[in-house]
């Protein structure tokens, strides 16, 4: 089906009072500035996606019904606008039918060592409560500006994160802070303490390259801490480093699809690596 155009959902944020800013869409809040054709070639956001509020980019399938489900990806820390390769591997999940939404992380998150100062990354204190619940409050207009770009629907969220993303998508999938409906993490750890085991356990897989010995240790030790909490989870050691890979991607949205569909069950406590047989 045709998704919306830009015009309609200007029309129904000014019937309900909400601001837009996006590709042709221009925010109403006090402080912003129109768009220009010189601010847009400035912009972050990966071919094929589109400025959102807020420092978001965002990117709509070809082919969109009222069942199409939102990816919410979070990038490892870079400076500058990423890497290529990284937004191509990312590219995948739009290309499978997913409507991806790709917030950047704040400078200074990961200012651990001198040079990575202006790096963009994600909050790593589990403590530091206002800094995690401001940075997801940030992604509820784009979120909402893409459930108005697809059709009237059921859009269910999910969250792929990799590297320091994929830190900070530990955290989410194991408080309640962002309801995805499940997350996969890429060569990503705990963030803080072990989970909760009075929680509902949301689906969750890890990846790990198997020559990122750094990631591959802190993955482990995530996939430990979930299995202790008895947390239903897939862990899927695979082939490579610390980059996004198309094969991560493709298995996060082959998970995401199960998980959407219903069929998503664990086996003897685990989520199969790839729909056959769960690697522990």
């Amino acid at each position: 089906m045709k998704r919306r155009t830009i015009a309609s959902v200007l029309a129904l944020a000014s019937a309900t009072g909400l601001p837009l800013a996006a590709g042709g869409c221009k925010s109403t809040t006090p402080e912003s500035k129109p768009s220009s054709l010189a601010n847009a070639a400035e912009t972050w956001c990966p071919v094929a996606f589109e400025p959102g509020p807020l420092d978001t980019c965002f990117g709509i399938p070809d082919q969109t019904t009222k069942d199409t489900p939102v990816l919410v990806y979070l990038h490892g820390m870079y400076r500058g606008h990423g890497s290529p390769e990284e937004w191509a591997a990312l590219g995948i999940a739009r290309q499978r039918g997913f409507a991806v939404v790709v917030p950047r992380g704040k400078r200074g998150l990961c200012a651990w060592r001198a040079e990575l100062k202006d790096h963009y990354c994600w909050p790593q204190d589990p403590e530091d409560t206002q800094a995690i619940e401001s940075v997801v409050a940030e992604w509820d207009r784009v979120l909402w500006q893409v459930d108005a770009l697809l059709e009237s629907g059921t859009h269910k969220r999910f969250v792929l994160g990799s590297s320091n993303g994929g830190v900070f998508a530990s955290f989410l999938a194991t408080s309640s802070v962002f309801p995805g409906e499940a997350y996969a993490i890429v060569n990503g750890g705990p963030m803080g303490a072990p989970p909760d085991k009075a929680r509902t356990a949301t689906p969750v897989l890890l990846v790990a390259g198997q020559d990122a010995a750094e990631a591959m240790a802190s993955t482990k030790e995530l996939h430990e801490a979930l299995t202790k909490a008895a947390w239903p989870h897939g862990f899927c050691p695979r082939g490579g480093g610390a980059s996004l890979t198309n094969e991560d991607v493709e298995a996060a949205v082959r998970f995401f699809k199960q998980a959407a569909d219903g069929s998503l069950k664990p086996q003897n406590g685990a989520y199969t690596c790839d729909g056959s047989s769960a690697r522990r």
